[in-house]
Order: structure tokens, then sequence, then C-alpha cells
């Protein structure tokens, strides 16, 4: 009998296999890839971690290094960014503010978050694509080419953001803790990362669950995970939302009907550039919107702030 995979969160033997994938997104490689889902904490997570693969498994057009197309859904995400981004910013009160988008290619979130508010002063992208660098800088943002483990700054941010990369990273507990010194006192990191307990994650399981985004997911959370996560680290949760995840359930559709040969996708277009991809999308933003008023969606935004932070608001107030 084979030993149990242990939860690389809780580290419960409790685990059983949840799926097996390729990379139906960008046909990278034709390698299968092995998910497993813990039954205590519920994080579905890879297992081996394919992290010598980087090169192979984040093409050139991958779609945070070539920018995004900016169709009628792109427009909406990014009226909706905008307002979620004014609203985080208000609570910073500094006469400049100081962002790190760690994973955020060539800047473009960036560009939108400079759109909201006249304080922003240095943005610094860290991300592994060397070709992203020069159109971030041209845009004028700082560029790290390599893994958040790697960057080394004495400077401190208001702001990190952490938009889809922590399930790409194979400890994050450690990447959290190394985030503490590059956060200001009083700063914010936002975190936003897929929800294992979802319905679209249960519909999609023995098919392919956009969610997995294969094989560059590594450990998917859900809320019950995340709150383990922090357990040992200096962050406590300031807010906790579900949101809208309808490109996972463009992933999972076009996916599945690619996979019976209704639709054609492949290495020359990748899913997330099929010409239904944002319509699909759209449609579920909206299912996803109405669902997360009494349900969990697939989809979290998270909130951190330093524990001493809190502390100290905490003591203020008393």
């Amino acid at each position: 009998m084979n030993n149990p995979v242990i939860c690389p969160v809780c580290q419960s033997p409790d685990t059983a296999l949840w799926a097996n994938a390729m990379d139906y997104e960008y046909f990278s490689t034709d390698k299968l890839y092995t998910y497993y889902h813990c039954h205590a904490c519920h994080t579905i997570y890879i297992d081996p971690v394919p992290s010598g693969e980087l090169k192979i498994i984040y093409p050139s057009n991958y779609y945070s290094f070539a920018g995004v197309k900016k169709n009628r859904a792109f427009q909406v995400k990014e009226w909706l960014d905008k307002k979620l981004f004014r609203k985080l910013l208000r609570q910073i009160k500094a006469d400049k503010i100081n962002i790190l988008d760690i994973g955020g290619g060539t800047g473009w979130i960036l560009d939108n978050i400079k759109k909201t508010d006249p304080r922003i002063n240095i943005t610094q992208v860290v991300d592994i694509d060397p070709l992203a660098r020069q159109k971030a800088e041209d845009n004028g943002h700082l560029y790290f080419e390599g893994r958040i483990e790697e960057f080394k700054t004495s400077q401190q941010f208001h702001l990190i953001l952490m938009l889809n990369i922590i399930e790409h990273i194979s400890d994050p507990e450690k990447v959290m803790q190394s985030l503490h010194d590059k956060l200001m006192p009083d700063g914010i990191i936002l975190i936003k990362t897929p929800n294992t307990q979802s319905l679209d994650a249960s519909l999609f399981k023995k098919k392919y669950w956009g969610g997995l985004h294969c094989p560059r997911h590594w450990i998917i959370f859900s809320e019950k995970s995340f709150r383990i996560l922090l357990k040992e680290l200096p962050f406590d949760i300031a807010s906790l939302k579900f949101t809208q995840a309808g490109a996972f359930w463009a992933f999972s559709i076009i996916i599945y009907l690619s996979r019976k040969k209704l639709m054609v996708t492949g290495k020359e277009r990748p899913v997330i550039y099929h010409p239904l991809f944002p319509w699909i999308s759209s449609f579920f933003a909206g299912i996803d919107f109405l669902l997360s008023l009494f349900t969990r969606t697939s989809q979290m935004f998270i909130v951190l702030k330093s524990k001493e932070n809190e502390t100290k608001l905490l003591s203020r107030s008393i």
C-alpha cells in the first residue's frame, strides 16, 4: 500500500487522489500531473511539484507575460478592479504610496492602479519572465526577474499585490513570512486566489476544473486551509470575501467541449485566446456574483494586515 501524500498545509495524511490533468490551456507539455485533495482542510495540491519546469510550463504567450486584450470583458474587469483599488488605497494614509506586484508580468495591473490615485510613487514588479521586463520598464515600473523568494530589497511597500500568485508557489508559508519585512507597518497585502469549495470545482472535478490551471497551480486553498496557513504568520485577515471566477468557468467549459471535439484549441490558440472565452467569462462572472450572495464561489479576495498594526489599532480603540 502506498504511503499517503501528506497535505502541504495542515500536514494531514487523510488525502486522496482528486484528478489527473494535463496542460489543456497552453499545451506547453504533454505530461500528466496528479492532484490530491485533503479531506481535513480541503486543500487541492499537485504532487510532485514541477518546480524545475518553469521555463516549459510558462510559455512566452502566457497571459501575464503577453499582456491582455482590452475586449469588453476586460473593460468590465478593469472597472471593477479600479473600484476595489480605490477602496483599498483610501485606507493608506501616506503622501506617497509604494506598491509591489508579485507575478505582475508587464505591469498592466499597476498601470490600472496608477490611474486611480495620484499618490502612487514606486511600482515594483517581480516576475520570472525576461520578455515582460521591457514593457514594464517602459511604463515606469521597476522590474525584478526571478521568484519572489529571490527578491531582496530594503524598500518597504504600502500595498503588496498577490493576485492569482500564491497558488503558484511551492512553499507559501515561507514566502508570506518573507513579505513581513517588505510591508510598511500600516500596509496591506491583497491576495486573490482560487477556492476549492465551490460549485464549479465540484461540477468539473472528473473533467477539468479551470481552477487547477494545470500545471501552474500547485497549492489551491479553501477558506479553512488559508486560515490554517496564517496561524504561524505575522498577519491577520482584515477581510475575506468570495468573488466571481468567470475565467475558471470559461476554462472548464471550453476545455470540456474541446476534449469532446466540439471546439478547437491547441498550442497555437490557447484557451484564454479563444474568441468565446471573454463571452463565457462575462456570463459566468454575472452568475458568480449572484451565487456569492448565498454560497462560496471559486475565487477569494483576502486583505491582510500586520498583526502588530492590528494590535496597535485595538489598543488605541480601548
